[in-house]
């Protein structure tokens, strides 16, 4: 029994060393004078306002179960060593509602892309913090830039849940006489 207990331990340390490397938002909106049909459409309409392409983005869309999913790029920049660097960040978002509630999911954040001037760069781990064995032969950054490149990707999605939380919490425009 004790040997159980200590493998359980190990494992669990394991788990937690190596479990989130990624960020991962999930912000639960309650209190919401709303309905879920109209939380649906302040989504929907907060989707278009938010990405120039909608229907590129929404990859699942279902009014009658609340659920909309959206898979966005963003790019991050960071000039140095006489070059423009671009990166390309992939994510999910969730957009779940039920009455007088919603909740957003962004998740699966990963590098899809790397580029300085025409040579590819590695692929960046997405994770808060620097990594010590190997750090710049696995990013090819120093600490410096890695984390204000990390600081400037946790911002961009921090700001679309934000945006997002006052935009469902404002009222719904209904001009039947426009």
């Amino acid at each position: 029994m004790k040997k159980l207990i200590i493998l359980l331990v190990f494992v669990l340390i394991g788990i937690k060393s190596f479990g989130q490397t990624n960020f991962k938002w999930d912000v639960i909106i309650d209190s919401l004078d709303s309905n879920k049909s109209q939380l649906y459409s302040k989504s929907k309409l907060f989707i278009g306002e938010t990405w120039n392409s909608a229907q590129n983005v929404i990859q699942i869309d279902d009014k009658e179960a609340g659920i909309i999913l959206v898979k966005g790029v963003t790019i991050q920049n960071l000039y140095f060593q006489m070059n423009d660097h671009n990166w390309t960040f992939s994510y999910t978002i969730k957009f779940l509602m039920k009455d007088n509630r919603c909740r957003v999911i962004i998740e699966d954040i990963h590098c899809s892309a790397a580029r300085a001037g025409q040579y590819e760069w590695p692929h960046l781990p997405v994770a808060e913090t620097y990594p010590d064995s190997k750090g710049l032969k696995l990013t090819g950054l120093n600490k410096k830039r890695y984390l204000t490149l990390m600081v400037s990707l946790k911002q961009e999605l921090q700001s679309i849940v934000d945006s997002y939380i006052d935009y469902v919490k404002k009222p719904l425009i209904n001009n039947s006489d426009w």
